[in-house]
């Protein structure tokens, strides 16, 4: 059986081996290396997304939401009216009074492209004092 020169990326070590190996055959090009280097990009950028779905994955859902608000330069306003509902209440959600519903997860996610549950975590809602 053949031995596989690059396989999924299972550790940050593998993840910075395969980079070096990458920034190698770039900087030195040669066109019979395209393959490689697809495989290798490829491999990498899984390794990027799966790393940054787990970060994501262990915030709650509004530092969540606030993180994800700012990556994509956007204002509560904006996001309100991509998802069809009020600012005030993406406001209420921010603030940490009001929860996430099953409804609006799935609108956040769908709008930011990641797994609704994320959003749908437990979270502590602040007393009104």
């Amino acid at each position: 059986m053949r031995r596989l020169s690059h396989t999924i990326i299972k550790d940050r070590t593998q993840y910075d081996e395969y980079c070096d190996q990458l920034e190698g055959l770039t900087e030195n090009y040669q066109s019979e290396n395209d393959d490689e280097i697809e495989l290798l990009s490829f491999l990498i950028q899984k390794y990027n997304d799966e790393q940054t779905e787990k970060y994501l994955l262990g915030l709650d859902p509004v530092e969540l939401l606030i993180d994800l608000i700012s990556e994509n330069n956007i204002n509560q306003k904006e996001l309100a009216l991509r998802i069809g509902v009020s600012p005030q209440l993406i406001n209420d959600i921010i603030k940490y009074r009001r929860e996430i519903t099953k409804n609006i997860a799935l609108k956040l996610g769908s709008e930011f492209k990641l797994k609704f549950y994320a959003f749908l975590k437990p979270y502590e809602l602040k007393k009104d004092s």
